[in-house]
């Protein structure tokens, strides 16, 4: 093959490679509905109401709660369902507790509601930092463990200030996809014209 086209393809991969790994956006689960993903998921929404979830077992745990903020209580809801059928499960005790950076455990306490498989989160006031939240669920004489890790306490405006440059690095990435996106098809379109022109000039060269 010419060396010429040789340059063009390689071209064209590299373009294709750089897009795929520069291009990275968060995923988010849909609490108590997306039953693809096993590991634990948190979401934010705009009202800033943190979302976390997870499958343990048979059943999925969703907890839901406002921004954590330094030295202030703050009160939880915990949903237990059914994976399979996404109904309320009241065939589970759950047990929650948090354990900050330096080991230090805490106990959550959770009361059950009058609705089937929801409970009240009791969030104590804690100091600032990262923690963990444990959520342990027993049935049938069995108990399953679900972490989830990196829980910020933080004050409402560097809370703010983190999801600012998250969302920035969110679009810059966007942005760069585009652009390697552009690119790669400039180069592809060029590479068909080469292509197609090939013929042409191969004949009126044997002419």
């Amino acid at each position: 093959m010419n060396t010429v086209y040789q340059q063009i393809i390689q071209k064209i991969l590299l373009v294709g490679v750089i897009a795929l790994s520069a291009y990275q956006l968060p995923i988010f689960a849909h609490g108590g509905e997306d039953h693809g993903e096993a590991k634990p998921a948190t979401a934010t929404t705009t009202a800033g109401t943190v979302t976390r979830s997870v499958r343990l077992g048979d059943f999925e745990i969703m907890l839901k709660h406002s921004p954590l903020e330094p030295d202030a209580a703050a009160a939880g809801r915990l949903f237990i369902t059914k994976f399979a059928t996404n109904e309320p499960a009241d065939n589970a005790s759950p047990t929650i507790e948090i354990e900050s950076a330096s080991g230090a455990v805490t106990q959550i306490p959770v009361e059950k509601t009058e609705a089937a498989g929801s409970y009240v989160a009791r969030i104590p006031a804690l100091t600032e930092g990262t923690y963990t939240i444990r959520t342990k669920l027993t049935y049938s004489g069995e108990t399953d463990t679900t972490t989830f890790s990196g829980v910020e306490i933080a004050h409402r405006e560097a809370a703010a200030d983190a999801g600012g440059s998250s969302w920035t690095q969110t679009a810059l990435m966007a942005m760069l996809f585009l652009i390697a996106l552009v690119l790669f098809g400039g180069l592809s379109y060029f590479a068909l014209l080469v292509f197609k022109n090939k013929p042409l000039e191969e004949e009126t060269v044997s002419a």
